[in-house]
């Protein structure tokens, strides 16, 4: 049963709308392309691991990309499943070619197309969130609950080896389900109740933080590298003008009442959802003050201040 679905991350949303955003020269673009490349691919990994889990029996509780705080670090899982026997972590990951984790050394190391490449190691990264999620457990007051941990590979085309021949937590994803009934039914350990099951479930919904990612902070971007204006929805040129109650394109001619809809997202992702008619104005390049009233009643959930000190939240 999975009691936390999986959604869109919105840190790629935001890196997204800053590559739309960003000006064709800009030093940082490659950096951006580069880091929502990253993202993507492990978002696909995330996905893949969607299929394998639902063989799993109801009775087990799948939370999907969690963020929890052990009192000193926060720290991400990407898959937590919570059975009446133990707690399993999947650390879940989408990297092709012939890959050796070095445990004397703790690296993943990888031959592909591209050339060889290094990567930090993913057992050790899922090992520290085991350590966490004890400490976690411990914060919360619950009991000592064996916590088991894996790392699914569901790129196809890769080859899997390493130095330790006892290294028996990184599988591929398609064979998730045997291995997670596997490792539970071989616990022999007492049993949780439904009742702190449910507790359980219920704390970690509870204490579930997702991350406020500010990349224009992280990477430097000032407001004038950022292009203005409205996309068309038809052709996607940038440069829809208002005119007369709807946006039209004078590249296509294609005419949108709600062509702002998009645009005004992209404003939410990359400065937050606050926004004034000043800002929006400048934002959609449109000059009427009466005209951005209009929209911002119509996109906005509530306002605070009055006049020209009013500020609106948009609900994207």
């Amino acid at each position: 049963m999975i009691i936390k679905k999986r959604t869109f991350p919105r840190d790629i949303e935001q890196l997204q709308a800053i590559e739309r955003r960003l000006h064709d020269n800009h030093p940082q673009l490659p950096k951006v392309k580069e880091h929502l490349k990253t993202r993507l691919s492990g978002h696909k990994g995330e996905l893949a691991l969607n299929f394998p889990l639902s063989y799993l029996p109801d009775h087990y509780h799948i939370f999907h990309h969690l963020r929890l705080y052990d009192g000193t670090h926060y720290f991400q899982i990407d898959c937590l499943i919570l059975t009446d026997q133990c707690i399993l972590i999947v650390e879940a990951k989408n990297i092709g070619g012939e890959l050796f984790y070095n445990q004397r050394f703790n690296f993943l190391s990888r031959t592909w197309d591209e050339g060889p490449q290094t990567f930090s190691d993913p057992v050790l990264q899922v090992r520290r969130h085991r350590k966490q999620l004890q400490q976690w457990l411990h914060i919360k007051s619950f009991p000592d609950i064996p916590i088991y941990c894996l790392v699914a590979n569901s790129h196809p085309g890769t080859s899997i080896n390493t130095d330790d021949p006892s290294l028996d937590i990184v599988i591929r994803t398609e064979a998730l389900p045997e291995k997670v009934v596997e490792i539970d039914h071989n616990h022999t350990g007492e049993r949780l109740s439904q009742t702190l099951t449910e507790l359980i479930s219920k704390e970690i919904l509870e204490s579930d933080l997702p991350n406020d990612y500010d990349y224009i902070k992280e990477l430097s971007i000032n407001d004038s590298d950022i292009k203005k204006g409205v996309f068309c929805t038809g052709c996607h040129r940038l440069g829809m003008v208002w005119d007369y109650g709807k946006w039209k394109c004078y590249g296509c001619g294609h005419k949108d009442k709600e062509a702002h809809h998009p645009a005004l997202r992209d404003f939410c992702l990359l400065y937050g959802p606050k926004i004034t008619n000043k800002s929006l104005r400048e934002f959609l390049l449109i000059e009427s003050p009466t005209i951005a009233q209009g929209i911002l009643k119509k996109v906005c959930l509530r306002y605070e201040g009055t006049k020209k000190s009013r500020v609106y939240f948009l609900r994207y």
